[in-house]
């Protein structure tokens, strides 16, 4: 009967050493990496202060970003405040970011100075 109860026990143990690697090994799962930054080009149609929601166009396309407390926000080679972004539609700007489920979320965003092309000049007629 001794024997009958040492088996029992040596049974027993296996199962919780089973147990306890299969357990083990779905917690030891690798850890999520940093979301690819990825970049963007175009041009500030629009920024919503409200939303934090920046809109950029690029070849007729429109393209939002979010704008967080993380996103650093350059006027050149000055940091400038998010909401100064409200008042640069028309400027072109360079933007890294990273995709936040389906959210782009910018990291980066570097604003230059508005393109605006000069003024034909009048053409006057000799007579």
């Amino acid at each position: 009967m001794r024997r009958y109860g040492a088996e029992n026990h040596m049974k027993k143990l296996l199962i919780l050493v089973c147990t306890l690697a299969i357990g083990t090994a779905a917690f030891a799962a690798p850890a999520k990496s940093a979301p690819a930054s990825a970049h963007y080009t175009g041009t500030i149609e629009k920024y919503d202060t409200a939303t934090k929601m920046l809109t950029v166009k690029h070849d007729g396309k429109e393209t939002t970003f979010q704008i967080n407390d993380k996103s650093q926000v350059m006027n050149g080679k000055s940091k400038a405040d998010p909401s100064a972004l409200a008042a640069s539609a028309g400027h072109t700007v360079k933007i890294d970011y990273i995709m936040d489920g389906t959210t782009k979320v910018a990291e980066k965003i570097d604003v230059a100075a508005a393109t605006h092309t000069a003024p034909a000049k009048p053409t006057t007629k000799k007579k």
